[in-house]
């Protein structure tokens, strides 16, 4: 029917949660391993001596207190048949961190623009957005949406042949079906939370709330909260002409906010927790309801930006009076049309907001169900039933809170530098004519500019998605390692000549082999930072011992201090992405290969080593594409 056609963006044969059931259960890697990867990490970052006294430190660890610890572990997991060994602490870290959300964990990934340039009005992007994210909402909710799966040959199964089989299958093993024919289903547990979540502030730990009872959307206008209804009586989505004069509605009303709540979500969380329940106390607590069960929120911002980096900050942080940084999924859309998602990252990681995100964006693009011909058109009663303006009861106190918030926002967001660069001289088709992964190529670039700049190695995140296990969330890759130290000491200043190519190109490739063995390792949890986290979580917060001496050692706390914190965002609809540092002195990467071009956003608290670094970084990855033109390509060998 042609209302079933407009409410689902997906009928998949494969009912969406089908493989859940049977997905593997993530395995605890073994202690040998553990510290092995410990040990190799550690060893491009220090001198001989501190390297010396980190083994020693390590291995007594390693045979002392680790061994009970690790045991009391895998004995807790092997009983909790339906959870894995780092999900508890995970989510307990993220919730019970007292710092404020903003910056520290919210990352942003920018849409791509529309093609067709019409379509990139501001409320006619929103509407689409709308639409095609209560489609997918939909499709999820129904079981409709295709189940999440990895294809590695995706001729053989990525088919409707395999699509029927796979659904004849019972759930208790169609996990392994698929399998056989080497397509590998992802957990999708986290997709719930896309929406009608919130994290809600708490004293010490905050909570994470969802709703999925309610159909209102939550759009943010002028530091003005507005929620309307998405379906109607008969559960269809409003039409899009009628969509469309509900945001048209709100982009025409109002003034400016004079309190508006949103800088409040940026506070370090128990002072936000007692605001909180001072609002409550007030008579605000079904308002705030309102807000944190609508499905997601739209922020409408005045600002007209197109430049990557000005965007880069308006949807990293950006005015706060048009932010509730506790929504687990905001989609942020200035006067340009230019639209992002700026998500809470305590619920999930990239692979259940990257989906959304990716077929938000395809079905915008393809069926963009308003545009400019539609006319804003609403004959169900008068516009203002629909459309509510949250009303707020303040006190001087309350008043109070919000501009000291603001205060505090301008102070952590006001010395946070940004910087993008893109460069279509190669990309992804090119590197892999000489034997090269194109992450690793990325991975080794930051290495050697960092080199070029500062003359050390220092601790690299790389984050890798664990969710080809059940509730898997994700492991670090540690992309600095021996071969990566070898071609930076070596690239330092030197001139590359047709008599050093090979050489060069050689020293490229043991990075791309031992980078590939990482990510392997990483994508199957089989690195080593999770699991110490987990040993650490165990004796501190379930045990409540002291802090075992291992984890207050040097070597431990350095490698744990990233200045290098880098995640990869490969999609051709993705603009940019990106986030803050993790540490004061150190840079957030957003960093990305495609097929013909390479680019990343970097952030730093200090402008001049942003520049520094990634003038470095752009010279480093001309410097890799003049090596590779003059070495013959694997092809040719």
């Amino acid at each position: 029917s042609q209302a079933g056609q407009y409410n689902y963006l997906q009928n998949s044969i494969i009912p969406t949660y089908h493989f859940q059931k049977s997905l593997q259960k993530l395995k605890i890697p073994k202690l040998d391993d553990t510290f092995d990867r410990y040990f190799k990490a550690l060893k491009p970052l220090l001198s001989t001596a501190d390297f010396d006294k980190a083994k020693q430190i390590g291995e007594s660890f390693h045979r002392g207190e680790a061994i009970q610890l690790d045991k009391e572990v895998r004995e807790l997991d092997a009983r909790n048949k339906n959870s894995n060994y780092i999900s508890e602490p995970w989510f307990d870290m993220y919730l019970s961190a007292r710092e404020s959300i903003v910056l520290n964990y919210n990352p942003f990934i920018t849409f791509a623009v529309d093609p067709n340039p019409q379509q990139m009005d501001q409320a006619i992007r929103a509407s689409n957005f709308l639409i095609s994210s209560a489609r997918f909402m939909n499709s999820l909710r129904n079981g409709k949406l295709k189940p999440e799966i990895f294809h590695l040959n995706p001729k053989k199964s990525d088919t409707v042949m395999f699509e029927r089989l796979m659904r004849l299958l019972p759930e208790s093993v169609s996990f392994y079906g698929a399998f056989a024919f080497n397509a590998y289903p992802l957990d999708m547990s986290q997709y719930f939370r896309l929406f009608n979540s919130t994290r809600i502030p708490r004293q010490n730990k905050d909570e994470l709330l969802t709703d999925s009872s309610k159909n209102h959307m939550l759009v943010l206008h002028k530091g003005n909260f507005y929620t309307f209804p998405v379906f109607d009586d008969q559960n269809n989505i409003y039409k899009p002409e009628e969509i469309y004069a509900f945001f048209s509605h709100i982009l025409n009303s109002g003034d400016r906010a004079e309190f508006p709540l949103g800088a409040l979500t940026a506070e370090d969380r128990n002072t936000w927790a007692s605001v909180r329940e001072h609002l409550e106390k007030l008579g605000n607590k079904e308002a705030l309801d309102q807000i944190d069960t609508a499905l997601f929120c739209i922020a409408l911002d005045d600002c007209e930006v197109s430049d990557p980096t000005e965007m880069s900050h308006e949807f990293l942080y950006g005015d706060p009076a048009n932010r509730w940084f506790d929504k687990s999924n905001t989609v942020i859309i200035n006067k340009n049309g230019h639209a992002a998602v700026n998500f809470e990252h305590s619920w999930g990681d990239g692979v259940a907001v990257l989906r959304f995100f990716n077929e938000v964006y395809d079905d915008t693009v393809k069926n963009g169900f308003v545009n400019a011909k539609t006319r804003p058109s609403f004959d169900r009663g008068e516009i203002k039933k629909f459309v509510t303006k949250l009303e707020f009861k303040l006190n001087d106190e309350a008043k109070k809170s919000i501009r000291k918030a603001e205060e505090n926002y301008r102070k952590a967001t006001g010395g946070l530098n940004m910087r993008n660069f893109e460069q279509d001289s190669f990309g992804r088709l090119f590197v892999k004519n000489f034997g090269l992964s194109p992450d690793s190529v990325m991975q080794s670039g930051i290495q050697v500019a960092f080199y070029k700049v500062f003359k050390k190695f220092v601790a690299t995140y790389e984050s890798a998605s664990t969710s080809a296990f059940k509730y898997g969330r994700t492991e670090t890759i540690r992309p600095a390692s021996m071969a990566t130290k070898r071609l930076a000491e070596y690239l330092d200043g030197k001139k590359i000549s047709d008599s050093n190519v090979g050489e060069v190109i050689s020293m490229m490739q043991e990075c791309s082999k031992y980078h590939n063995k990482l990510v392997k390792e990483g994508a199957m949890g089989q690195g080593f930072d999770r699991h110490l986290f987990a040993l650490k979580y165990h004796a501190v917060q379930r045990k409540k011992q002291s802090m075992p001496e291992f984890f207050n050692s040097h070597a431990y706390k350095f490698i744990n201090h990233n200045i290098l914190s880098t995640s990869t965002l490969a999609y051709p609809n993705i603009m940019n992405g990106g986030f803050a540092p993790v540490v004061p002195d150190g840079f957030g990467i957003g960093y990305r290969i495609l097929d013909k071009k390479l680019g990343a956003c970097v952030s730093s608290y200090s402008l001049s080593e942003l520049n520094e670094f990634v003038d470095a970084l752009e010279e480093t990855y001309d410097q890799f594409h003049d090596i590779m033109k003059k070495a013959p390509t694997r092809k040719n060998n």
